[in-house]
C-alpha cells in the first residue's frame, strides 16, 4: 500500500510538474508575440509618419524650385530693361 501511495504521488508531482512549465511557457510565448506586435505596430507607424514628412518636404522642395525659376524670370526682366534704359547707343 505504501508502495503504491508513493507511486501516485510521484506521477502526480510529475504530472504537475509537466503542466506548470507548458502553460509558463504558453504565457512567456503570448508574452512576447504581444511585445513583438507592439513594436511592429510602432515601426509601422513611425514609417508612415516618415513618408507622409517626405512628402511634405517634396512638395516643399517643389515649391522652391519654382520660386527660383520665378525669381531668374524676374531678374533676366529687370536686366533687359535696365540695358534698353540706360545702355542704349546715342
Amino acid at each position: 500500500m505504501e508502495l503504491t501511495i508513493a507511486l501516485a504521488i510521484s506521477i502526480l508531482s510529475a504530472v504537475m510538474t509537466v503542466s506548470n512549465f507548458v502553460l509558463n511557457r504558453r504565457d512567456k510565448a503570448i508574452k512576447d508575440t504581444k511585445e513583438n506586435d507592439e513594436e511592429s505596430s510602432n515601426q509601422k507607424l513611425i514609417d508612415y509618419r516618415l513618408e507622409q514628412v517626405e512628402k511634405k518636404l517634396d512638395k516643399v522642395l517643389d515649391i522652391l524650385d519654382s520660386y527660383d525659376k520665378e525669381i531668374d524670370n524676374r531678374v533676366n526682366k529687370a536686366m533687359e530693361q535696365h540695358l534698353k534704359i540706360y545702355h542704349r547707343e546715342k
